[in-house]
């Protein structure tokens, strides 16, 4: 019987979990950068994007119905690339390091980039 067979598995929540607004410490602008979390519906792709925090995000890995991902998100440093004197890239800059994270993001929640329109959120 089915209830026989489950009976000892813990099957994953279904809960909805909150979204959150990042706040960045003076210690994150000291760094540069903040890990965000955000997850998705596994079954709706194209439905509502959530900002979580970390211990939402850890639990939220090992449930099946919810898709995952963190980025790291500058917050400070050179808005646009900067080049030596040889025309190397020393620092790719803040909006393009958040582009290329949510590029990276999207791979696992596609429409992360809708979620971050802003991609100087939390820049001084």
């Amino acid at each position: 019987m089915y209830t026989d067979l489950i009976k000892n598995k813990k099957l994953p929540s279904l809960f909805i979990p909150q979204t959150i607004v990042p706040s960045p410490t003076e210690n994150d602008y000291t760094q540069g950068f903040v890990e965000r979390f955000f997850t998705q519906k596994a079954n709706d792709i194209n439905g509502f994007v959530y900002e979580i925090d970390q211990k939402t995000y850890i639990e939220l890995l090992k449930n099946p119905y919810w898709l995952s991902e963190s980025i790291y998100w500058r917050i400070k440093g050179p808005l646009d690339m900067v080049y030596n004197d040889n025309g190397m890239v020393i620092d790719k800059g803040v909006f393009n390091a958040n582009t290329a994270s949510i590029r990276l993001g999207a791979e696992t929640i596609k429409n992360l980039g809708l979620y971050l329109p802003n991609i100087l959120q939390f820049y001084k």
